[in-house]
């Protein structure tokens, strides 16, 4: 008997190590708080075609949209510890909605451990046909000429694109009416048709409208041009230094991932969207591979939360219920 409960022991003493020696030994699913088809869903999938490869193991894309990311997030919160659930968030999934609604159902420094920062997409902003402007100096001019008369749209309130917008409004001064949409399709539509004076839109949204003539394209709100936009100027080029407004997408685990699990999903990522295959894959379809490890994307995690929960409350933004 005391041989047998001294193996008892010494199996329960060694089973977590040798889990996480053994990681992956089956299927990881990445959560995607979002529906197929948009800039979170498509780098989920680049990055899960990658560990695929990497770990040896099967890698899907689960797609849990609704509560502007939040039902999505909770399935990785409720989840087991073991690195076989993960999450794609973002800014406009986490960090945003959390700044804009007092009871947010999720602590976002509690419940998360940060991995890696796979990737970014940038706001672009662009006005109708219409608009007697071709750059944005003349846009600012005219807008500030013209207080609250225009309007902008975006992707939703609280969207990484709205937040740009709002705090373009802020440095330069001029005031404008924003038009919320539930995605980017209508509000291209309302942009051609005219209904809307300026959208800001993400960059893979944007990218797909390069060539029409039937719109004007401004400015980008990253501090870099984009490779597939490379004759738009950005922001802070056309005289607001400092001005960036991106949307990180960073996988994440639920609290409690044991270290050596996240270093070695950590490690991973970062090879994977450093190589150039991965990267000029992730610039096709208009976000920019960032590849930063565990640390990095902590220290960056926890200042974007510290930052957007300072912006909004002094904007007076509140999320719809």
């Amino acid at each position: 008997m005391r041989l047998l409960l001294a193996v008892l022991t010494a199996a329960a003493l060694v089973s977590p190590a040798a889990a996480q020696d053994s990681y992956p030994s089956r299927q990881i699913t990445v959560v995607a708080p979002f529906a197929p088809g948009g800039s979170t869903d498509l780098v989920a999938r680049v990055v899960s075609e990658g560990l695929r490869a990497k770990l040896g193991q099967p890698v899907v894309v689960d797609n849990k949209p609704g509560g502007t990311g939040v039902i999505g997030a909770r399935e990785v919160v409720k989840a087991a510890p073991d690195g076989y659930t993960l999450l794609l968030g973002n800014s406009g999934a986490l960090t945003i909605p959390a700044a804009m609604h007092a009871n947010y159902p999720i602590d976002l420094l509690r419940d998360f451990v940060p991995i890696a920062n796979t990737a970014e997409f940038a706001g672009v902003m662009m006005v109708k046909k219409a608009l007697p402007v071709t750059t944005f100096k003349e846009f600012i001019a005219y807008a500030k000429a013209r207080p609250g008369q225009l309007n902008f749209g975006s992707s939703g309130i609280g969207s990484s694109v709205h937040l740009a917008a709002e705090l373009l409004m802020k440095e330069t001064g001029i005031k404008m009416q924003h038009v919320p949409y539930k995605g980017g399709a209508n509000s291209m539509t309302d942009l051609l048709s005219g209904t809307l004076d300026v959208l800001f839109a993400s960059s893979p949204v944007a990218v797909g409208q390069a060539a029409n003539t039937n719109l004007k394209i401004l400015a980008v709100t990253s501090r870099y041009r984009l490779q597939r936009l490379p004759d738009v100027p950005t922001v802070e080029e056309n005289g607001l230094p400092g001005f960036n407004v991106t949307a990180w997408m960073g996988v994440f685990g639920p609290a409690g991932l044991p270290d050596a699990i996240r270093d070695k999903l950590s490690a991973a990522l970062v090879e994977i969207v450093k190589t150039p295959e991965t990267a000029a894959r992730l610039r096709s379809i208009g976000v920019e591979p960032i590849g930063d490890g565990a640390a990095t994307f902590d220290a960056f995690y926890r200042a974007d939360v510290t930052k957007w929960s300072e912006f909004v409350k002094e904007r007076g933004l509140k999320g719809t219920q």
